[in-house]
């Protein structure tokens, strides 16, 4: 069962977050968007184990496209009784009855095949639209916004960005940044709720699809499988990833205890090239896989880097990490060799 997999993760979380973060949340009624993807199932499991750890009362309501095609995928979620789901897409979804307390906005609408960039940037501006719109006609107090790293644009080097940093306003902002951005602008206009904003960088843990970009996700995929792994490129880039758990417990507390107005920064406190994340999860499995490199370095250009300052969340909130990335690599891949 999906449950006793995850019983140890969601066990150290509900330890190791402050009691006042869930005082926050007793007795709320929550609207999720975006609950069906990697962000949304953690913060699901999250608030069920809470619920039944120290009966919290939180009731959750999940905006879904396929609400039916997600509870069959996922029977535990099905059978809460402290979950419901509304059917709809985040641009146009109609309003559910009643008053909501807070709203956790982590969807991006799905473009259709063939759409241009600007369908993706105006998607996401719509969307964060309708779900501000949303809270404000249901008199929610809080707003979290679920947004990206990829809004400061490159970044070179391997120093972790903050969240005072100028945005990279170069033309050459890739669609994903700027629809990113284009979100962010409608959380700063005066909505009648508090918003907290969060800016997620790299993960690695389950339920994130190796489909997402995301090379920790891909590595402990095809290694569980006992595939080579291949590194696209030299190698060289730098990141640093947070364990799923983790990021639930920090998303969380950025709920309960988030500044209004603020952005935080949401992510692995460990750097780490490519090439070398690489080594970590070929030797976490036996036997070890190989892995294949497939480009190589550039003289005289310094790697690109994608990683977060982590002080304002460590300083204002109480913050860190308490699953080290090897670990994190290893409960994935006992994840996936459960799963397959």
């Amino acid at each position: 069962m999906i449950e006793n997999r995850l019983s140890r993760d969601l066990r150290e979380l509900m330890d190791n977050t402050p009691s006042q973060v869930w005082d926050a949340f007793a007795g709320q009624r929550i609207f999720l968007t975006g609950g069906t993807g990697f962000v949304g199932k953690w913060l699901l499991h999250s608030l069920l184990y809470a619920n039944a750890c120290a009966e919290l009362d939180v009731h959750i309501t999940v905006l879904s496209r396929d609400p039916d095609g997600f509870e069959a995928r996922h029977p535990t979620f099905a059978a809460s009784p402290f979950l419901s789901f509304h059917r709809g897409d985040i641009i146009d979804f109609h309003f559910p009855q009643g008053r909501f307390d807070g709203v956790v906005h982590a969807a991006l609408s799905v473009t259709p095949p063939g759409a241009d960039d600007g369908d993706l940037i105006r998607s996401a501006q719509a969307g964060a639209s309708r779900a501000c719109q949303f809270a404000a006609a249901t008199g929610a107090r809080r707003f979290l916004h679920i947004s990206s790293g990829a809004v400061y644009g490159h970044q070179p080097g391997h120093a972790g960005i903050a969240e005072s940093s100028p945005w990279d306003e170069v033309a050459a902002a890739n669609t994903y940044t700027q629809a990113k951005r284009a979100a962010e602008r409608v959380m700063q206009q005066p909505w009648p709720f508090e918003v907290v904003i969060a800016r997620l960088f790299g993960f690695v843990g389950p339920y994130l699809d190796a489909a997402s970009g995301t090379a920790a996700a891909e590595f402990t995929k095809v290694a569980a499988q006992g595939q080579d792994i291949v590194v696209q490129g030299s190698g060289d880039a730098f990141r640093s990833y947070q364990y799923a758990s983790d990021m639930a417990r920090w998303l969380l507390t950025l709920y309960a205890m988030g500044k209004t107005g603020a952005a935080y920064n949401v992510g692995g406190s460990e750097c780490v090239s490519i090439v070398d994340l690489a080594h970590l999860v070929a030797t976490a499995v036996s036997p070890a896989a190989h892995v294949n490199i497939a480009g190589r370095a550039h003289a005289g250009l310094a790697p690109s880097g994608y990683l977060p300052s982590l002080e304002l969340a460590e300083s204002e909130l109480g913050l860190s990490n308490i699953v080290p990335l090897p670990d994190a690599i290893r409960r994935t891949l006992d994840w996936h060799s459960e799963t397959f």
